[in-house]
């Protein structure tokens, strides 16, 4: 457990005002600026840069407020788990909308044999899973895209292959040795900002020198099954997890785009906050 003081700082890195901080924890301004400028002389280096109107937070500064939000956060999971008696096992967790699909049922049925009595799984984008494990309002995150490995510790569950599909129905499908460049006259259908499955696209795209204001329409949706839908209904052509749509390919009503430039295989990751005390528990959920 930490003293006040670097709560007050972890408040001050949130809000980037001495004046909200002040107002959230029910203090004087003084005496925020009193408890900053006490911890930087305990600690010895500055953590704050003040010009005003702005407020920058130090290097140092940044890397010790990611060490006290997981630690506070850490504090309320153990304490949770100890005011709880065992027949009341609780765990929270947030996924992507993109693996929610095939890997949550999964994922449930285990915690559900584990013994827990109220299992919470929240979805979200990437970047959203990612600020729920920050917050602590979840305890792991199954996600897809991209992340900073090293502000987390995780596991890689399974390599997934990631594809160009489109209905049967769309005449593309059909040829052979497609290219990107190909595809600019189509409907593209994608996930909003902060989605995995676009993060991926653009890169991808962006390594053959493409945007995605190249293409002719660009709809974004944030819901995989609508994304789903509209290819059901010729609607344009999308990209994402081959296990979002292999049903429907498997069906004949959707089919994998030819394309040469696109063979990649992407990592479904379960994350944690780094140095978790429950790190071995959610090391054992997919064995």
């Amino acid at each position: 457990m930490l003293d006040h003081r670097y709560h007050t700082f972890l408040t001050l890195v949130q809000t980037g005002s001495y004046t909200v901080t002040a107002e959230h924890l029910y203090i004087s301004q003084p005496a925020v600026t009193q408890q900053i400028k006490s911890l930087e002389r305990e600690i010895g280096v500055p953590l704050v840069r003040y010009h005003r109107p702005h407020l920058q937070i130090t290097v140092e500064g940044q890397k010790l407020a990611q060490f006290i939000s997981t630690i506070e956060v850490q504090s309320r999971q153990v304490m949770q788990q100890l005011r709880s008696p065992k027949v009341e096992r609780e765990i929270s967790f947030a996924a992507t909308l993109s693996v929610s699909d095939f890997l949550v049922p999964q994922l449930i049925l285990k915690l559900q044999k584990l013994g827990y009595t109220r299992i919470d799984c929240q979805t979200a984008n990437t970047e959203s899973a990612l600020k729920k494990l920050d917050d602590g309002t979840s305890q792991f995150a199954l996600i897809e895209g991209n992340f900073d490995k090293d502000n987390y510790d995780y596991q890689v569950i399974r390599q997934e292959p990631f594809i160009g599909v489109a209905s049967v129905a769309n005449e593309l499908v059909n040829q052979t040795n497609l290219t990107v460049p190909e595809l600019q006259a189509q409907s593209l259908l994608l996930r909003e900002p902060g989605s995995g499955t676009r993060d991926i696209f653009k890169n991808f795209a962006g390594s053959l020198n493409i945007e995605l204001t190249d293409f002719s329409q660009v709809v974004t949706v944030d819901s995989p099954t609508a994304i789903r839908e509209l290819l059901l209904q010729n609607a344009g052509i999308s990209f994402m997890y081959q296990s979002l749509v292999q049903s429907e390919i498997d069906a004949g009503l959707l089919a994998k785009l030819p394309l040469q430039d696109l063979q990649l295989q992407h990592e479904l990751t379960l994350v944690w906050i780094k140095d978790s005390y429950f790190a071995e528990e959610y090391e054992h959920l997919f064995e």
